[in-house]
């Protein structure tokens, strides 16, 4: 116990941090971006086409009926992921294991769909 002590005192005194890693799991997704997951997986689902018109309806949703600093998360999420800088690949399972089961726009791959949510969310 003493050395993990040790170990975190270090830590915190020399700023000596590990740099971000993409989370391995489901669960390390989802406990690493939270707000994500429950967007993702409450307004992508597959009933998504049958309540929105498009993907763009189904962001202005959230942001009009979700408390601004719950918003706010979410943006800072969305930039933490983008900041992770995944291949598409990468991205798409990114969405899958946070709870998205529809495809992202055609117009755009994972990666920039995720930072044109993070725009729309700021900038309306």
């Amino acid at each position: 116990m003493t050395l993990v002590a040790d170990f975190i005192r270090s830590s915190v005194m020399e700023g000596d941090v590990p740099p971000p890693a993409t989370p391995a799991t489901h669960w390390e997704w989802n406990a690493r971006y939270p707000e994500l997951g429950r967007f993702l997986a409450g307004w992508f689902s597959q009933g998504m086409p049958d309540e929105f018109d498009d993907h763009d309806a189904a962001v202005d949703d959230y942001r009009t009926a979700t408390h601004p600093h719950l918003v706010t998360v979410l943006v800072g999420e969305l930039h933490e992921l983008l900041a992770l800088g995944l291949d598409e690949p990468a991205s798409a399972l990114a969405l899958a294991e946070l709870g998205m089961e529809v495809d992202p726009p055609v117009t755009c791959g994972s990666g920039g769909w995720l930072a044109l949510v993070a725009e729309r969310l700021v900038t309306k």
